[in-house]
Protein backbone atom coordinates (compact mmCIF):
# COMPACT_ATOMS: atom_id res chain seq x y z
CA UNK A 1 0.00 0.00 0.00
CA UNK A 2 3.00 1.90 0.20
CA UNK A 3 2.64 5.37 -1.98
CA UNK A 4 4.88 7.98 -2.79
CA UNK A 5 2.96 10.37 -4.15
CA UNK A 6 1.24 10.25 -0.83
CA UNK A 7 0.02 14.12 0.73
CA UNK A 8 0.20 14.02 4.35
CA UNK A 9 -2.61 16.36 5.48
CA UNK A 10 -1.76 18.89 8.59
CA UNK A 11 -3.40 18.61 11.75
CA UNK A 12 -4.64 21.34 11.39
CA UNK A 13 -6.56 20.13 8.16
CA UNK A 14 -7.12 16.80 9.30
CA UNK A 15 -9.46 18.94 12.52
CA UNK A 16 -10.80 21.85 10.50
CA UNK A 17 -12.32 19.94 7.48
CA UNK A 18 -13.87 16.98 10.04
CA UNK A 19 -11.61 13.73 8.99
CA UNK A 20 -13.00 12.06 11.60
CA UNK A 21 -16.75 12.52 13.10
CA UNK A 22 -18.92 10.54 15.38
CA UNK A 23 -21.93 8.19 14.06
CA UNK A 24 -23.86 6.63 16.29
CA UNK A 25 -21.75 6.88 18.85
CA UNK A 26 -18.79 5.72 16.85
CA UNK A 27 -16.03 7.41 15.37
CA UNK A 28 -15.40 7.04 11.87
CA UNK A 29 -14.31 8.86 8.67
CA UNK A 30 -14.89 7.60 5.19
CA UNK A 31 -13.21 6.16 1.80
CA UNK A 32 -13.57 9.70 0.42
CA UNK A 33 -12.03 12.03 3.34
CA UNK A 34 -9.36 9.46 3.26
CA UNK A 35 -8.59 9.80 -0.37
CA UNK A 36 -9.39 13.79 -0.44
CA UNK A 37 -6.96 14.31 2.82
CA UNK A 38 -4.15 11.98 1.51
CA UNK A 39 -4.18 12.83 -2.11
CA UNK A 40 -5.72 9.82 -3.46
CA UNK A 41 -7.53 9.12 -5.88
CA UNK A 42 -10.35 8.16 -4.30
CA UNK A 43 -11.01 4.74 -7.09
CA UNK A 44 -7.90 3.82 -5.69
CA UNK A 45 -8.66 4.07 -2.03
CA UNK A 46 -11.69 1.73 -2.70
CA UNK A 47 -9.40 -0.54 -4.33
CA UNK A 48 -7.15 -0.49 -1.10
CA UNK A 49 -10.20 -1.21 0.85
CA UNK A 50 -10.87 -4.01 -1.36
CA UNK A 51 -7.53 -5.79 -1.16
CA UNK A 52 -7.24 -5.88 2.49
CA UNK A 53 -6.27 -9.00 3.25
CA UNK A 54 -7.92 -9.76 6.60
CA UNK A 55 -11.16 -11.69 7.66
CA UNK A 56 -14.79 -11.30 5.97
CA UNK A 57 -15.92 -10.55 9.76
CA UNK A 58 -13.74 -7.80 10.01
CA UNK A 59 -14.29 -5.98 6.59
CA UNK A 60 -18.25 -6.54 7.83
CA UNK A 61 -17.36 -4.53 11.01
CA UNK A 62 -15.64 -2.13 9.97
CA UNK A 63 -15.89 -1.14 6.40
CA UNK A 64 -19.73 -0.33 5.29
CA UNK A 65 -20.27 -0.13 1.96
CA UNK A 66 -22.90 2.48 0.62
CA UNK A 67 -23.18 5.05 -2.38
CA UNK A 68 -23.26 9.05 -2.58
CA UNK A 69 -24.50 11.06 -4.94
CA UNK A 70 -22.34 13.43 -7.01
CA UNK A 71 -22.73 16.45 -8.47
CA UNK A 72 -23.95 15.24 -11.70
CA UNK A 73 -26.87 12.78 -9.86
CA UNK A 74 -25.06 9.66 -10.15
CA UNK A 75 -24.73 7.21 -7.37
CA UNK A 76 -20.85 6.63 -6.84
CA UNK A 77 -19.45 3.90 -4.17
CA UNK A 78 -18.15 5.14 -0.72
CA UNK A 79 -16.93 3.00 2.15
CA UNK A 80 -17.72 4.29 6.11
CA UNK A 81 -14.26 3.11 8.08
CA UNK A 82 -14.06 2.73 11.89
CA UNK A 83 -11.36 3.16 13.54
CA UNK A 84 -10.09 -0.18 13.66
CA UNK A 85 -10.59 -0.19 9.51
CA UNK A 86 -8.51 3.12 9.80
CA UNK A 87 -5.63 1.33 11.99
CA UNK A 88 -5.70 -1.42 9.73
CA UNK A 89 -5.07 1.01 6.42
CA UNK A 90 -2.66 3.29 7.83
CA UNK A 91 -0.37 0.25 9.66
CA UNK A 92 0.42 -0.41 5.72
CA UNK A 93 2.55 3.32 5.13
CA UNK A 94 6.25 2.98 6.13
CA UNK A 95 8.81 5.49 6.35
CA UNK A 96 8.36 9.17 6.82
CA UNK A 97 4.79 9.16 5.61
CA UNK A 98 3.58 6.35 8.66
CA UNK A 99 5.28 8.58 10.92
CA UNK A 100 3.49 11.86 9.91
CA UNK A 101 0.83 10.06 9.72
CA UNK A 102 0.90 8.58 12.76
CA UNK A 103 1.07 12.08 14.51
CA UNK A 104 -1.94 13.42 12.81
CA UNK A 105 -4.24 10.01 13.08
CA UNK A 106 -3.43 10.47 16.90
CA UNK A 107 -4.41 14.26 16.88
CA UNK A 108 -7.31 14.21 15.25
CA UNK A 109 -8.79 11.02 17.57
CA UNK A 110 -7.28 13.12 20.85
CA UNK A 111 -9.80 16.50 19.46
CA UNK A 112 -12.68 14.06 18.91
CA UNK A 113 -12.13 12.28 22.64
CA UNK A 114 -12.16 16.09 23.64
CA UNK A 115 -15.30 17.12 21.88
CA UNK A 116 -16.95 14.08 23.19
CA UNK A 117 -16.14 15.07 26.52
CA UNK A 118 -17.04 18.44 26.22
CA UNK A 119 -20.40 17.45 24.86
CA UNK A 120 -21.25 15.26 28.14
CA UNK A 121 -19.11 14.10 30.98
CA UNK A 122 -18.93 10.25 30.96
CA UNK A 123 -20.58 10.28 34.13
CA UNK A 124 -23.64 10.58 32.25
CA UNK A 125 -23.09 8.12 29.42
CA UNK A 126 -22.15 4.84 29.76
CA UNK A 127 -21.00 4.56 25.80
CA UNK A 128 -18.72 7.44 25.90
CA UNK A 129 -16.82 6.28 28.76
CA UNK A 130 -16.69 3.03 26.52
CA UNK A 131 -15.80 5.23 23.39
CA UNK A 132 -12.91 7.03 24.67
CA UNK A 133 -11.40 3.76 26.90
CA UNK A 134 -10.77 2.62 22.75
CA UNK A 135 -9.73 5.55 21.47
CA UNK A 136 -6.97 5.60 24.13
CA UNK A 137 -6.30 1.60 23.45
CA UNK A 138 -6.26 2.56 19.78
CA UNK A 139 -4.03 5.18 19.65
CA UNK A 140 -1.67 2.64 21.77
CA UNK A 141 -2.00 0.28 19.84
CA UNK A 142 -1.21 2.33 16.35
CA UNK A 143 1.91 4.25 18.04
CA UNK A 144 3.36 0.48 18.91
CA UNK A 145 2.88 -0.68 15.72
CA UNK A 146 4.19 2.06 13.71
CA UNK A 147 6.77 2.03 15.78
CA UNK A 148 8.01 -0.82 14.39
CA UNK A 149 7.61 0.03 10.93
CA UNK A 150 9.13 3.28 10.71
CA UNK A 151 12.90 3.75 9.70
CA UNK A 152 15.38 6.02 9.86
CA UNK A 153 15.96 8.88 7.46
CA UNK A 154 18.51 9.68 4.62
CA UNK A 155 20.06 11.84 6.94
CA UNK A 156 19.86 9.73 9.62
CA UNK A 157 21.62 6.92 7.47
CA UNK A 158 24.40 8.84 6.82
CA UNK A 159 24.61 9.52 10.98
CA UNK A 160 25.44 6.00 11.26
CA UNK A 161 27.61 5.48 8.48
CA UNK A 162 30.00 8.44 10.25
CA UNK A 163 29.81 6.75 13.56
CA UNK A 164 30.67 3.42 12.44
CA UNK A 165 33.90 5.42 10.08
CA UNK A 166 34.54 7.49 12.86
CA UNK A 167 34.34 4.22 15.21
CA UNK A 168 36.65 2.03 13.40
CA UNK A 169 39.44 5.35 12.38
CA UNK A 170 39.93 5.66 16.20
CA UNK A 171 40.45 1.76 16.66
CA UNK A 172 43.04 1.34 14.02
CA UNK A 173 45.23 4.82 14.49
CA UNK A 174 47.95 2.87 14.78
CA UNK A 175 47.31 -0.17 12.79
CA UNK A 176 45.45 1.21 9.41
CA UNK A 177 45.74 -2.38 8.04
CA UNK A 178 43.25 -3.92 9.86
CA UNK A 179 40.68 -1.28 9.14
CA UNK A 180 39.00 -3.68 6.15
CA UNK A 181 38.54 -6.58 8.95
CA UNK A 182 36.86 -4.25 11.59
CA UNK A 183 34.43 -2.56 9.57
CA UNK A 184 33.42 -6.09 8.23
CA UNK A 185 32.93 -6.85 12.16
CA UNK A 186 31.15 -3.93 13.06
CA UNK A 187 28.94 -4.23 10.17
CA UNK A 188 28.30 -7.74 11.37
CA UNK A 189 27.51 -7.06 15.00
CA UNK A 190 25.74 -4.08 14.00
CA UNK A 191 23.08 -6.20 12.15
CA UNK A 192 22.83 -9.22 14.66
CA UNK A 193 22.24 -6.38 17.26
CA UNK A 194 18.94 -4.93 15.27
CA UNK A 195 18.28 -7.82 13.70
CA UNK A 196 18.42 -5.66 10.08
CA UNK A 197 19.64 -6.82 6.98
CA UNK A 198 21.30 -3.26 6.24
CA UNK A 199 21.86 -0.24 8.48
CA UNK A 200 19.16 1.46 6.01
CA UNK A 201 16.50 -0.48 8.07
CA UNK A 202 17.17 0.68 11.27
CA UNK A 203 14.12 1.06 12.81
CA UNK A 204 13.74 5.07 14.08
CA UNK A 205 13.12 4.01 17.66
CA UNK A 206 16.47 2.22 17.73
CA UNK A 207 18.87 5.25 16.30
CA UNK A 208 20.07 6.59 19.46
CA UNK A 209 20.58 3.15 21.21
CA UNK A 210 22.49 2.36 17.28
CA UNK A 211 25.08 5.24 18.45
CA UNK A 212 25.91 4.06 21.29
CA UNK A 213 26.51 0.66 20.17
CA UNK A 214 28.80 2.20 17.61
CA UNK A 215 30.70 4.07 19.93
CA UNK A 216 31.01 1.27 22.98
CA UNK A 217 31.44 -1.70 20.22
CA UNK A 218 34.87 -3.39 21.03
CA UNK A 219 36.26 -5.81 18.07
CA UNK A 220 36.92 -9.13 18.65
CA UNK A 221 40.47 -10.00 20.07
Amino acid sequence: MKDITTVVPTVQQLLDEDFVYVEDGIVKTDSRRIASKFGKRHADVLRSIKNLECSTEFTERNFTHSQYIDGSGRRLPVYTVTRDGFTFLITGFTGKEAAKFKEDFIAAFNWMEKQLLVAQTPSENPLLIQTVKQLEEQIQEVTEQLENQVTILTNEQKIIQQAIGRRVINLTIKNESKRSELFRQLYRAFYVKFKVTSYRDLLKKDFESALKFIALWKPKV
